[in-house]
């Protein structure tokens, strides 16, 4: 039995797998340089026993007892940039599941392996925050750092609600009474929240429905657009020239039209847009 997991900050996707039959369930995502083992614990604890039943019952094993159980996590803030985080999440999975076989790697590593495999390309996250990597044979060789969505992320959604917010703020675009009624803030409230409250990561990339829902104004398909071609001009330019690009995650697959032409303008073709890794991480650790 392998239970694979795929974890941003926000939500994670948990697979139990035998290779022909699966099951899917959902939990608050975890970051394992963000979060206490507490919390990451709390997290866990939110996973049904019997959310894998119907496997358990055709093989047999009973994957909260870590009977031939095999877990694979993904998250963010783990990799070998962050090695006490991911001994932390290693140390707490291996409490939940009882199971000494846990291997746990970054999220840009399963957006490399379920977008290109064991081949090579540029592997590209545009969720809440952004990352690349130029990956092969299942592995990163190299990867620009995203720094964040202070200091970068561009392309991602939480870039996407911070220049939003300086567009209608300031008056480039005017939306503000519809942005108002949207997020039940005042001016005073968005700036409590960005700047006094918790994830404003996440409430910034919150605002990327408010985006999409209002592309056919010009203004704000520009700052897309803009966002993206950036994206492309600060990471894509840094890899070697001539490899197929791939994107994951949920800005890019609903930002896919202006995605293509932001990187088309930029020299880049796009050979593939998933909104999910799960089907190309279950194809990766089957062979298939």
């Amino acid at each position: 039995m392998l239970l694979l997991a795929d974890s941003g900050s926000t939500q994670c996707t948990w697979i139990a797998t035998d290779g022909e039959r699966h099951a899917t369930v959902r939990t608050r995502g975890i970051n394992a340089v963000q979060q206490s083992v507490e919390r990451i614990a709390a997290v866990l604890a939110e996973l049904p026993t019997g959310f894998c039943a119907p496997i358990q019952a055709a093989t047999g094993s009973v994957p909260t007892e870590g009977a031939d159980l095999s877990v694979v996590f993904y998250g963010a803030g783990c990799g070998p940039q962050f090695p006490e985080a991911s001994e932390r999440m290693t140390a707490a999975l291996r409490r939940h599941f009882r199971t000494p076989r846990i291997e746990v790697h970054s999220d840009l590593l399963a957006a490399a392996r379920a977008l290109f495999g064991r081949g090579e390309g540029i592997a590209c996250i545009l969720g809440t925050g952004s990352n690349s990597c130029h990956c092969r044979g299942g592995g990163i060789v190299g990867n620009i750092p995203p720094l964040g969505y202070v200091l970068g992320d561009e392309g991602s959604g939480a870039v996407l609600g911070r220049n939003l917010l300086n567009a209608v703020l300031k008056g480039h675009i005017p939306l503000r009474d519809e942005l108002f009624a949207a997020t039940g803030l005042d001016y005073e409230g968005i700036i409590r929240r960005v700047y006094r409250e918790p994830a404003a990561n996440r409430f910034l990339a919150s605002l990327a429905p408010f985006v999409h829902a209002h592309l056919a104004m010009p203004g704000v398909r520009q700052l897309v657009t803009e966002s993206f071609r950036d994206f492309a001009r600060r990471n894509l330019t840094r890899y070697p020239a001539g490899l197929p690009v791939a994107c994951i995650g949920g800005v890019a697959a609903h930002f896919a039209e202006i995605l293509r032409e932001a990187l088309a303008a930029e020299g880049f073709t796009l050979c593939r847009i998933e909104e999910s890794p799960a089907e190309g991480l279950i194809r990766y650790h089957h062979g298939t």
